[in-house]
């Protein structure tokens, strides 16, 4: 994540979020453990959090940031950090790298990668309900739970892998939508679920939410693809990252952490703007 750019009520949830993050790959880990090293290599070695930072955000929005809006945060942190894992992989896209560090299954082997994100993934679910979890809120967090572990089915991540896998240059293209659909909006659209663990709110207003984690998503990934080269469209980043606006509370100030983490992406892709001139 590139600090420079980075508001600062931005910078103090991200040390946050990472030390919390290294406080739960740390407990438990058996010694001289392969696994437990490759999933804190996988987890710790870089990453912009910008799903835990964004589960925060919407309950400090809504006034319903507890303890347990960290937890379910991190959790989906840890199955995105599992999910690229297994994506960097011969079998899957065969990158060498990841965050400009040796790939996970390029430092660990390949068998060890893959256990390291079987791993990941059980320490989310299980991260999610503590043990002295009231009942009411035991109810939320199993709910919650289940929809994280649902991301992985084949209608979610997993079918958007298999159809990337699939598809050709020209056809990945046509089908780019799709595949954000698919690939990159349900990890966010779970973090906003995350924020609206202890949320109040009519079933209309939960729903204008949930439609900003799904269009915060694709902003998201239209932004990435732009610094990558593939969709060299600046416009196309502003109107994804406008929409996705477009869903917050009309009242919520510019300084909420939604806002400023969609100013986060507009800055990385007027940064980027440059080198295309």
């Amino acid at each position: 994540m590139p600090e420079r750019l980075l508001p600062e009520a931005l910078h103090i949830r991200k040390r946050l979020i990472e030390n919390h993050l290294d406080e739960m790959l740390t407990c438990g880990r058996a010694p001289e453990s392969r696994v437990g090293e490759a999933m804190r290599y996988a987890v710790l070695n870089g990453g912009q959090r910008v799903r835990p930072l964004l589960a925060l955000g919407i309950a400090d929005v809504l006034g319903a940031e507890s303890a347990l809006t960290l937890r379910a945060g991190l959790a989906v942190e840890l199955i995105h950090c599992a999910s690229l894992i297994v994506d960097d992989l011969p079998s899957m896209d065969d990158s060498p790298t990841r965050r400009g560090q040796p790939s996970t299954h390029v430092r660990f082997g390949e068998a060890t990668a893959i256990l390291a994100a079987f791993s990941l993934v059980a320490k989310a679910a299980r991260s999610v309900i503590p043990r002295n979890a009231a009942a009411t809120e035991s109810v939320r967090l199993l709910q919650f739970q289940n929809e994280l572990l649902g991301v992985l089915d084949c209608d979610a991540l997993v079918g958007g892998q298999e159809m990337d896998l699939a598809l050709d240059g020209s056809s990945r293209e046509s089908l780019r939508a799709t595949l954000n659909e698919l690939k990159t909006a349900p990890l966010f659209l779970l973090a906003v679920r995350a924020g609206l663990l202890h949320a109040r709110l009519s079933s209309s207003q939960n729903d204008r939410l949930l439609k900003f984690g799904r269009a915060f998503g694709i902003a998201f990934q239209t932004t990435d693809d732009y610094l990558d080269g593939e969709c060299p469209d600046l416009n196309r980043v502003t109107a994804d990252l406008d929409a996705a606006r477009a869903f917050l509370p009309p009242r919520t100030s510019r300084e909420a952490v939604p806002h400023l983490l969609l100013d986060y992406l507009y800055a990385r892709a007027i940064e980027k703007s440059h080198c295309y001139r």
